[in-house]
């Protein structure tokens, strides 16, 4: 087909007579791959606009006249590996081709024997438009040259830009490469090689993210991402950024030749990026998107700025080679043979005559094994912003770092950068009173509460979701698988630490601190407003004013045929002989004093009574005042186990029930055995019937202090009774090595300092916080020091209140009545003196 083509082009070439050019300079290469025939149809198109522009020195030129001799002509073969025979006949076919003398170069990727220089590429030079890799030392030196720079190149490079960054301790991702790992060694860094899958399709390849997780667990803070495939950093780097691996904590540093490329418009990066930039845009010819568009070829950057520099240097020798493309045609046609390319490749490019190309300057010499001389620009992204902080300048096998604007972006790094937001997705499973789930999805609660808060002191938000434990022996087993696998990267909720939870993710500092309660109803309220009545009972109150009459009524009596009474003002008559027993029992004063000896036999033995009478008053009153203030309802456990007349139990399957069933000590080995007992009845799975049991009084409820203290604070008439055991403490929960964690825990520091996290545990947890002070009051937590309150006494004040509301009443109908009685006294004196005056006048008429 090559050699049909060759001579179609030859004798029927288009007369100068037709207006149209005859060629008779031209390379003949071909297309190695294994689908080849869309990079053939690329790079002729290339070459025509190359060959159409002015400038021969420079990478996109060649002078265009009239008169245009020169032309790249570019043929395909097919490499087809799929069945023996396929292989074969390729093979063979690739053999003839590269022995026919007109064929100038081979132009492809390395492909084993296909594209072997002992084989089957035995004349050309084999111009290759991939990175060589862990093939580089399988090719011959002086017949393969590598259009990007060569893995030992590349190699020097990277080792002296980790140097120059000061990196001591590095993982180095890569696919096949590994290259760099010696020279950074012999740098005296140490390097930890992680190899990727071999096929990385998308940021969700398992393999890739269980890779990346364990990596992360080792907490490393710098990492090399080496590969020249633009899919695969990619990859690589969407996953990353997704299990939080790109963070400003954690510096990457990323050798694909065109780290532009990954920092457009539509993508951003949450961390620290170093990068390499070899490619240089402004050498892109502007019409080359036409090309691609036309073809409907999609490609990266760097594919098609290595392909724009293959028809570059090929472009650029057959000028060297054929320096009067635009003079007069020469009577005989030339194509540039496989050794005169070679030479020129080797001698017209070089100091003298570098070719300077979209992926920088090509140079090489008679000894060189490669591109001896190119800068390669190193570039920084952080703070979602592009810096420019230095360049390589590789020459003649030395790399030399020059980072001049290093520390002059450090130092502007100091200061804040612009905050945006980081979404983490947080694994969460509903318990009352962590996480609860309502219509529609919608949270709240105590850790969602807490994350609101976090949120609003960092750059982080939440996405929640529920998860499910696998066991439901296992409380929270959902949340930690989910940070295990990377589905999550934070949990909130009731997630206690444990000593084999640590093993498997970390654990923020404790949010909350827990331990076991009793759930027990309040007892019922008892306030009684006269209590200074409570050391009698009532028929002695009885007694006592049956007493006071007696004796009123017996000095009355008395009084009667007391000689001194006669003539004297004040007597002692029943209102005042009553007010005056009264007095003696009040411990009050009188004017009256009884002269006779039996009046005072009688008030002598009065106040004897009297005196017997307060002295058991003061002595039942204060023994009154304070078996109120003894509290034996139960209060502990040990209370529980020594009573049988009230059930308890706890939560089926709760890491209480496994306590006390395991535990051998007294009293929960009581406990445990009334609990077996009693088990169809005391052991519990529904809230509704374990609040509604508590109410009615039927019912004692063991379960940790955080859920018992939540259901006290949602009811009234119930109450939490904190117990000195089973302690737990609750935190946040995150894979091993998260680089947040550290601001999370910041964050919750400066909340416990501010009494944010006080502030919601009381809110969450209070204990009777929705109840009427009447509710409150039952609560074993009241005050039960010995001070007599107002509700001790407020009965005496009550009786004073009636008595002078009686006094005022009786005292206003008493001069009401007198009122009434003189005014009725005068209008009958008025009558009587007019009744009289009338019969006067009526006597005085007659006479």
């Amino acid at each position: 087909m090559t050699l049909l083509a060759l001579f179609l082009l030859l004798v029927f070439g288009v007369m100068d007579s037709a207006g149209m050019y005859q060629y008779n300079f031209l390379i003949n290469a071909t297309v190695v791959g294994v689908r080849p025939e869309s990079a053939a149809r690329l790079y002729s198109d290339i070459a025509e606009i190359l060959l159409g522009e002015e400038n021969p020195k420079d990478l996109a030129s060649s002078q265009a006249t009239s008169e245009n001799y020169c032309k790249l002509v570019f043929t395909p073969l097919v490499y087809d590996k799929s069945t023996a025979d396929s292989f074969y006949t390729s093979l063979m076919r690739a053999r003839d081709n590269f022995n026919d003398g007109n064929v100038s170069v081979a132009i492809g990727p390395y492909m084993e024997v296909f594209t072997s220089t002992d084989y089957v590429i035995t004349k050309q030079t084999h111009i290759l438009t991939s990175a060589a890799g862990q093939n580089a030392g399988m090719m011959d030196p002086d017949r393969v040259v590598s259009i990007l720079p060569e893995p030992s190149s590349l190699s020097s490079v990277i080792a002296a830009t980790v140097r120059e960054l000061k990196w001591k301790d590095v993982a180095f991702l890569a696919q096949d490469d590994f290259s760099p790992v010696l020279s950074m060694g012999q740098s005296g860094i140490q390097v930890w090689p992680i190899r990727l899958p071999n096929k990385v399709k998308s940021p969700d390849d398992p393999e890739l993210k269980r890779n990346l997780i364990e990596l992360r667990k080792s907490q490393r803070k710098m990492f090399i991402l080496h590969s020249n495939n633009r899919d695969v950093v990619m990859n690589v780097l969407q996953a990353a950024q997704q299990i939080h691996l790109l963070h400003d904590k954690i510096d990457w540093f990323v050798t694909y030749p065109d780290f532009e490329d990954f920092l457009s418009e539509n993508t951003t990066w949450s961390g620290t990026l170093y990068g390499l930039q070899l490619l240089r845009e402004e050498k892109i010819p502007q019409n080359i998107s036409d090309v691609l568009d036309l073809h409907n070829v999609t490609m990266s950057r760097l594919d098609l700025a290595t392909a724009i520099d293959v028809v570059g240097l090929l472009r650029h020798i057959l000028w060297k080679e054929a320096p009067g493309c635009n003079r007069e045609r020469l009577l005989d046609d030339h194509i540039v043979s496989a050794e005169a390319f070679t030479w020129q490749l080797k001698n017209t490019v070089g100091p003298t005559s570098p070719y300077n190309g979209a992926l920088g300057q090509y140079i090489w010499d008679k000894s060189s094994k490669g591109r001896t001389n190119f800068t390669i620009d190193i570039l920084r992204y952080i703070g979602y912003t592009k810096q420019e902080i230095g360049q390589v300048v590789f020459i003649n096998g030395t790399a030399d770092v020059t980072l001049s604007q290093f520390n002059q972006t450090r130092a502007v790094l100091a200061e804040p950068l612009e905050m945006k937001k980081i979404k983490l997705r947080v694994a969460t499973q509903q318990q009352d009173p962590f996480i609860m789930i309502g219509p529609d999805n919608t949270y709240s609660g105590f850790s969602y509460d807490l994350i609101q808060k976090i949120s609003e002191n960092t750059r982080y938000e939440f996405e929640l979701y529920e998860t499910e434990d696998d066991d439901v022996k296992v409380k929270t087993n959902g949340m930690v698988n989910a940070l295990v696998s990377g589905n999550a990267s934070m949990a909130i909720g009731a997630l206690e630490v444990t000593a084999e939870r640590e093993k498997l993710i970390s654990f923020s500092y404790t949010v909350m601190s827990s331990q076991a309660s009793i759930l027990i109803k309040k007892a019922d309220s008892t306030t009684n407003y006269f209590q200074f009545l409570g050391p009698f009972s009532g028929e002695l109150w009885a007694m006592i004013l049956l007493f006071i009459m007696v004796a009123g009524l017996a000095l009355y009596v008395m009084s009667r045929f007391d000689p001194t009474q006669e003539g004297n003002v004040q007597r002692f008559d029943l209102k005042e002989s009553l007010w005056y027993s009264l007095n003696i029992i009040l411990q009050g004063s009188t004017d009256y004093s009884p002269q006779t000896t039996s009046m005072r036999a009688i008030i002598a033995f009065f106040w004897f009574c009297v005196l017997i009478i307060e002295a058991a008053y003061t002595a039942n009153l204060a023994a009154h005042l304070t078996l109120q203030q003894i509290d034996n309802r139960i209060k502990t456990v040990h209370d529980l186990a020594g009573q049988s007349s009230l059930m308890y139990g706890v939560e089926r399957g709760s890491d209480l029930h496994e306590f006390l069933q395991n535990t051998k000590e007294d009293p929960y080995e009581r406990l445990w055995a009334f609990i077996k007992l009693n088990e169809d009845k005391v052991l519990l799975d529904n809230t509704t019937e374990i609040i509604n049991r508590v109410k009615a009084g039927t019912m004692a409820f063991i379960a940790d202090g955080v859920t018992n203290g939540y259901y006290a604070n949602q009811h009234c008439g119930i109450e939490s009774i904190v117990q000195n055991f089973q302690t737990k403490d609750f935190s946040l929960g995150f894979p091993k090595g998260a680089p947040y964690l550290d601001d999370i825990n910041q964050a919750l520091l400066r909340l416990k300092e501010e009494g944010v996290l006080d502030t919601l545990r009381s809110k969450w947890l209070e204990t009777g916080k929705n109840c009427t002070e009447e509710d409150k009051s039952r609560s074993i937590s009241q005050k039960t020091t010995p001070e007599l309150e107002l509700t001790n006494m407020i009965g005496v004040f009550i009786v004073l209140g009636v008595f002078i509301g009686v006094a005022i009443i009786v005292d206003v109908a008493s001069r009401m009545y007198k009122w009434d009685k003189n005014t009725r006294k005068a209008k009958t004196t008025t009558e009587l003196n007019q009744s009289c005056e009338t019969n006067v006048f009526d006597n005085q008429v007659n006479k």
